[in-house]
């Protein structure tokens, strides 16, 4: 099965409070130009995004200077429901009894991706714990990925998860969906960001490929 983790981006998007919202605007038109073409106006980090180092580590790589081999990569499935503010620990992780290998990503479902439409989404979001951080650093992860907003949790304003994870080139994913419809664990993910010179972050198409997946 393929899957698409990605939220839709559109002028109505939800995003992080103090980012511009996405704009999109006609720039040409059918019936005036022969064809349709438009401009959008937006964060680099709108909807489901990847930050590169650059987002919070000083003299880190932008998103551009990524290694391209980073974006498909063996993913492991964790599923830890958390709600308002609560953290992942590393105990968690550990817990799960899962085997996480070096260069695997490692993708948390919450379920905080249910609470999309709440005025609390962004502000009450559930994180990673710093502890959590220190585990997977450890393990050498390509990336961390999670179906909430932030990697860190809505009432953490230092954003200490993310300066711990980036200034190791450790990537980061936010707001990925649709983890709920994954029939297993262990899967390929696909998570192609645009080549943006020097940015810090890029929106992405997420794309999950389940491994008894064939081409027919």
């Amino acid at each position: 099965m393929i899957l698409d983790l990605t939220r839709e981006v559109g002028n109505d998007t939800k995003v992080f409070p103090g980012s511009p919202p996405p704009k999109f605007i006609t720039w040409t038109k059918m019936d005036v130009h022969d064809y349709d073409s438009e401009v959008i106006f937006m964060s680099t980090h709108t909807g489901t995004h990847m930050d590169a180092p650059s987002h919070f580590a000083s003299d880190a790589s932008s998103i551009d200077k990524i290694s391209v081999r980073r974006f498909i990569s063996n993913a492991i499935l964790i599923k830890i429901k958390k709600g308002s503010n609560q953290l992942i620990t590393a105990y968690e992780i550990e817990a799960s009894n899962i085997r996480i290998m070096e260069g695997d990503t490692i993708v948390f479902s919450t379920l905080w991706e249910n609470e999309i439409d709440k005025e609390y989404f962004f502000s009450h979001s559930p994180g990673l714990a710093e502890d959590a951080a220190k585990y997977l650093i450890n393990k050498k992860v390509n990336a961390v990925c999670i179906d909430s907003p932030s990697i860190d949790r809505g009432s953490d304003s230092s954003f200490a998860v993310h300066k711990l994870l980036l200034s190791k080139e450790i990537l980061i994913v936010e707001n990925l969906c649709n983890l709920n419809k994954l029939n297993s664990q262990n899967f390929t993910l696909i998570m192609a960001p645009l080549k943006l010179s020097g940015a810090s972050g890029s929106p992405i198409r997420a794309i999950a490929v389940e491994k008894n997946y064939s081409e027919k």
